[in-house]
């Protein structure tokens, strides 16, 4: 059963891509003596059971961030380290997975038989990671970099030895910039500019299956840009309702919102037209 509720792509020499059903992706970083997996996905399925057939190795698990489709799956595990701004976000972020998860099973689209972290799973120690950690795997070192914007402690792992980014959500094709704990597209320019000048390669995020080049950073901040000019459209989560914001859609050379090549910035919800007042009589 967890074979087919995880799918595991080797993507790098020791790195791993663990997939759920929802398109969501945890990173297992494996050394000579150590493991590193970062995120945790949304906890359908039994995570561990899916690590551990990749490698027995002593094993810490980080976070990128924490929302739901991130840190859901932690309830696998005996202790996660969350970076410090995030710890907060807890309580609201499992009662929304439940909410997307109750939806799912109720549309069929998940079996509710199949264990689920957060209803299923313990609660974990918690510790920090900040900017500056590095672990120790054997062979391999990777470092702890925040990376702000789509959410105020947003945190990035660079695997030194293969000059790859694991960056969660921090940089995507459809950036999420609307919510309460991100910050302004300027603060997620200046992120985006602290990559440029970071010591990788490429990098992958939390949900696309294929690596990013550094070069790409470009055209991200060129739709951050667009963004922060265009006057944008409405746009409104299908299962999250209290998700509002702004969509800007910024030129590129496809219209397939799924493909890596897309380009759109989502902010703060901002009205587009403002009623006219009524003229006294």
């Amino acid at each position: 059963m967890n074979r087919a509720l995880y799918r595991t792509d080797k993507v790098e020499p020791g790195i791993w891509q663990i997939t759920d059903v929802l398109d969501d992706r945890a990173y297992l970083v494996v050394g000579q003596h150590e493991a590193l997996l970062v995120d945790t996905t949304m906890g359908y399925g039994n995570l561990l059971t899916a690590v551990r057939e990749i490698t027995n190795l002593p094993l810490t698990v980080v976070l990128t961030h924490n929302h739901y489709d991130h840190s859901g799956g932690a309830g696998w595990f005996d202790e996660v380290l969350w970076p410090s701004d995030e710890l907060a976000l807890a309580e609201r972020e499992t009662e929304r997975a439940m909410r997307v998860y109750d939806r799912l099973v109720g549309n069929a689209e998940l079996d509710g038989s199949v264990p689920f972290a957060l209803r299923d799973g313990e609660s974990p120690r918690t510790s920090i990671v900040q900017e500056g950690d590095v672990f120790d795997l054997g062979g391999e070192m990777v470092e702890a970099v925040a990376l702000p914007g789509h959410t105020t402690g947003s945190m990035g792992y660079v695997v030194q030895g293969q000059q790859v980014l694991l960056s969660g959500d921090a940089v995507t094709p459809i950036m999420c910039l609307f919510l309460e704990e991100s910050l302004d597209i300027a603060a997620y320019r200046k992120t985006l500019a602290k990559m440029a000048g970071m010591d990788f390669q490429r990098f992958y995020t939390g949900h696309h299956d294929v690596p990013f080049a550094k070069e790409s950073l470009a055209s991200f901040d060129a739709c951050a840009e667009f963004a922060s000019k265009d006057l944008g459209m409405p746009w409104r989560h299908t299962m999250l309702p209290e998700y509002v914001g702004t969509v800007h859609l910024a030129p590129c050379e496809t219209e397939d919102v799924d493909s890596p090549d897309f380009r759109a910035l989502i902010g703060p919800y901002v009205p587009r037209y403002k009623k006219r007042a009524h003229p006294r009589r």
